[in-house]
């Protein structure tokens, strides 16, 4: 037998292994059929797609809700027409684009004691007062009736009405505090009017007492707007000043802002009031 030459020999190991080869991929063919050619790609794990909620409609405001507490100015009494509380809310509503409710516990001849008892022992007042986003207080004028009645029979100097107004004031500071604490530390404005004048004013007045009536109404007046600002002021409340709008600088007759008592706004006058709150709420 004769010996085989090493190229016959390199090419039957040549051929072996591509038998080999050939077999191989033969094998991994018939295992992966749907394997494709070409570049290799890193399928990464699915990823969960971000989705941006649908635009969900705006939540609205819980409705404002204002109350009034005070005496007949507050009332309405002898206007016939919408009360102060009412045309606030609208006037309020038409400004802020939200609902607005109204609560009015206004009553007519009440003094700041009055006011005092109602906010301590009436419970329909004691929720609508913890309830109020808006709180207006008028009142202290009744307290002062003792001086007119003083006045009409003599004299009322300041030794006799200066009194009267510091136990108005004090009362009325108590008023604003019991008012906060209803509302339980709640965000709460209040607004504080004050008055034109505490007693009767314009034709009426000048028919009843003539220009010294006026003049002394006006000192007094000006003496309980002083004790209505600062209770307000050490409650960190709000006053509203009433004689602009009614007197202007103090010298204008506020008859036709009057009813036909003398005592209290007409129409026009309830809108003059409003229109302060209104003001003093935005400023």
């Amino acid at each position: 037998m004769g010996r085989t030459s090493p190229r016959s020999t390199a090419f039957l190991v040549w051929a072996t292994a591509a038998v080999v080869v050939a077999a191989v991929l033969v094998a991994i063919f018939a295992l992966r059929p749907d394997w494709q050619a070409g570049p290799t790609v890193e399928v990464a794990p699915a990823q969960r797609t971000a989705t941006t909620p649908a635009a969900q409609p705006s939540t609205p405001s819980a409705p404002l809700h204002v109350v009034g507490i005070g005496d007949s100015v507050m009332a309405g009494t002898n206007c016939n027409c919408e009360t102060i509380m009412t045309g606030f809310a609208r006037a309020l509503a038409d400004r802020s684009g939200r609902d607005v409710t109204a609560a009015n516990l206004g009553v007519p001849g009440f003094t700041t004691n009055d006011v005092l008892d109602q906010l301590r022992t009436d419970a329909n007042a004691r929720q609508e007062v913890a309830s109020a986003d808006i709180l207006i207080v008028i009142i202290g004028a009744n307290d002062l009736s003792d001086a007119f009645d003083s006045w009409n029979q003599s004299d009322c100097d300041p030794s006799c009405y200066q009194p009267q107004v510091d136990a108005m004031g004090t009362r009325l500071a108590s008023v604003l505090g019991l008012a906060r604490t209803l509302r339980a530390g709640r965000p709460m404005t209040v607004l504080v009017d004050n008055y034109w004048n505490v007693f009767t004013d314009g034709a009426v007045a000048r028919a009843d007492g003539g220009q010294q009536q006026i003049d002394w109404s006006t000192e007094v007046t000006r003496a309980a707007n002083l004790a209505i600002a600062k209770s307000a002021s050490s409650s960190g409340d709000l006053t509203v000043d009433l004689v602009k709008p009614f007197k202007n600088a103090g010298d204008q007759d506020p008859t036709p802002l009057l009813a036909d008592d003398g005592d209290h706004p007409n129409a026009a006058g309830v809108s003059a009031i409003i229109a302060a709150n209104v003001a003093t709420l935005r400023a």
